[in-house]
């Protein structure tokens, strides 16, 4: 019987990170405080209160292979999450002979975001709205000590929502000090993707739509999206 990409997440042990995490607020998540909340960070350590505990479908550790009878999943070893860095993450993966990614999908159109920035993906879990937000941020979550915006991917990517896509999971990444979620419909699989089959010109095949797209990927045939997290976590300071 074939597993759904949920079930194959779920049933794994991924492990996790048993090394304490700083709990001390990044300059990152000081600024998106002060720009939605505005709060200092004593106000918003007294009012985030409990943190929430994820219902994880996903945790990235060190590498591990899928089960042979997963031929989708195969060759999956997953690389560090990516923290505070600088450099942008585009220019590091085109330095790799392989890059590895995630994939979903919203609605009927598949994306994927580098493996190096993403933490873990999660069931969708309700946020605190941010009034001062604007629309493509959902809201926040106090996810494990971290101020945690979640973003609608949909509205940035200007995806039209149909009857049935309901952003039923949450890719958690981090990028230069933000923990941010992105609101997705559905986990896919898992790819490793020789470097000489992406596109990083793309401005000439997308023109405008190119905001939030870092690359492009072509899977038998099919040009798939890269999502640029680091994009991502520029607009929510910006906004």
């Amino acid at each position: 019987m074939v597993k759904t990409p949920e079930e194959y997440f779920q049933e794994q042990d991924f492990g996790t990170d048993s090394k304490v995490e700083d709990r001390r607020f990044t300059d990152a998540e000081r600024a998106f405080m002060q720009k939605y909340l505005g709060m200092d960070e004593q106000d918003v350590l007294q009012r985030m209160g409990r943190e929430q505990e994820p219902d994880a479908v996903m945790t990235l550790a060190p590498p591990q292979s899928a089960p042979a009878a997963e031929p989708a999943m195969q060759g999956h070893d997953a690389q560090p999450a990516s923290g505070l860095l600088h450099e942008e993450l585009e220019d590091q993966l085109k330095t790799l002979e392989e890059v590895q990614m995630v994939s979903f999908y919203l609605g009927e159109q598949e994306f994927t975001v580098p493996i190096m920035a993403v933490q873990e993906v999660i069931r969708f879990m309700q946020p605190t709205k941010l009034p001062a937000a604007p629309r493509f941020i959902a809201g926040m979550v106090n996810l494990r000590g971290r101020v945690t915006p979640l973003v609608y991917l949909r509205d940035l990517l200007g995806i039209v929502a149909r009857e049935g896509d309901d952003g039923r999971f949450i890719v958690i990444c981090k990028r230069k000090g933000l923990q941010v979620g992105l609101i997705i419909d559905r986990v896919h699989t898992m790819y490793r993707v020789p470097q000489r089959t992406i596109d990083w010109n793309i401005e000439s095949r997308l023109g405008t739509s190119v905001d939030f797209v870092s690359g492009l990927m072509n899977s038998n045939e099919r040009l798939v999206s890269i999502i640029s997290v680091d994009r991502i976590v520029a607009r929510v300071l910006q906004s």
